[in-house]
């Protein structure tokens, strides 16, 4: 019914148009305006323009309903114009039947006579023209809506991508936090009790962050002092920080949780005291955020399972499509993060 209700519509709308033109054109071309012929035309117009139009639009309605766009363009177009034309041509027979029999009582041969024929021709023409330009229109919202739908879909595909890397960082954050916590228990428990206590507040953040894929600097760099705070629980003095970073920086993006994975790895992969400390420093250098820190690989082999750099790639390439620089020197091991 609500398809009823837009053919309708959009008959009036043509018809309404028509007329105006037709008067315009009326008060241009002539000097003195006979309002008694552009009164008959618009009787004309709206008699044959209304029923035409009305059924052009309800035929493509009917036809898009069981022949689509997308799967079968050639069978569409081509039943659209030859359905079109016969309709046309069906209409204007039944409206001249009306006029010229039923109304005017004329025989009916009238409507088959030599002018009554240059009718019907103008009639192919216009119709031609007019399913021309709606297939057309009809064609390229067909290419527009499938290029909506396929935007949805790789939105939802690259949604639950970024969902599935992130459902591997919580418990990669929890199996390493309990593997301090592990030892701090072996070492001093009342240590062992507030690591315990700031654990869970870093862990709420975490709980916060889950449904968002990217946080500002300011949020990462708030999130990376409290762990590194957790950490000095059991390395004391171990472990240094360093940041340099201009405060309108600041409110720019990086995926959630990127920077604690940074300074998970760099502490568990390196070996310092506090005599020969971990120094990890933080800057940005065009529009990219660098995280070095310096290097002196543990004499014992550390168990990796590869999620934090991998990790982090993974969602820079969902997110933006650009790739993150890792440099793995001599001395030093550097990250360089594009800012979003």
């Amino acid at each position: 019914m609500s398809n009823i209700y837009k053919d309708l519509k959009v008959a009036s709308l043509v018809v309404l148009a028509i007329c105006i033109v037709l008067i315009l054109m009326q008060v241009v071309i002539y000097d003195n305006v006979s309002w008694a012929m552009v009164k008959e035309q618009i009787i004309y117009n709206t008699y044959y323009g209304f029923p035409m139009t009305f059924g052009m639009s309800w035929f493509f309605d009917y036809v898009n309903r069981w022949i689509s766009w997308d799967e079968n363009p050639k069978l569409r177009t081509i039943v659209g114009i030859l359905g079109s034309i016969a309709l046309t041509m069906i209409i204007l027979f039944i409206l001249n039947f009306i006029l010229w029999v039923l109304i005017k009582g004329e025989p009916v041969d009238v409507i088959f006579l030599q002018s009554q024929r240059i009718f019907y021709l103008i009639g192919f023409v216009i119709t031609m023209i007019v399913t021309s330009v709606m297939h057309t229109i009809g064609f390229f919202n067909e290419v527009q809506t499938q290029k909506e739908i396929s935007y949805k879909l790789k939105q939802q595909k690259l949604s639950s991508e970024l969902n599935a890397l992130r459902a591997h960082v919580d418990p990669h954050f929890l199996f390493n936090s309990f593997n301090v916590l592990s030892g701090l228990i072996d070492e001093d428990t009342d240590r062992a009790q507030s690591f315990l206590s700031g654990l869970s507040g870093i862990y709420r953040y975490i709980l916060e962050q889950r449904n968002e894929s990217t946080s500002t600097l300011t949020e990462e760099l708030g999130f990376a002092k409290r762990y590194l705070d957790l950490q000095r629980m059991r390395f004391e003095n171990g472990i240094k920080l360093e940041t340099d970073i201009d405060s309108e920086k600041l409110k720019q993006k990086i995926p959630s949780l990127t920077l604690q994975m940074l300074l998970e790895n760099a502490i568990k992969h390196n070996a310092f005291d506090a005599s020969d400390p971990l120094v990890i420093s933080l800057s940005v250098v065009n529009d990219h955020l660098v995280v070095k820190n310096n290097t002196k690989p543990r004499k014992e082999l550390v168990a990796s399972n590869g999620i934090g750099l991998q990790n982090i790639r993974d969602r820079y390439q969902l997110l933006s499509g650009n790739a993150i620089d890792v440099i793995n020197g001599q001395n030093e091991f550097i990250v360089k993060l594009p800012l979003l």
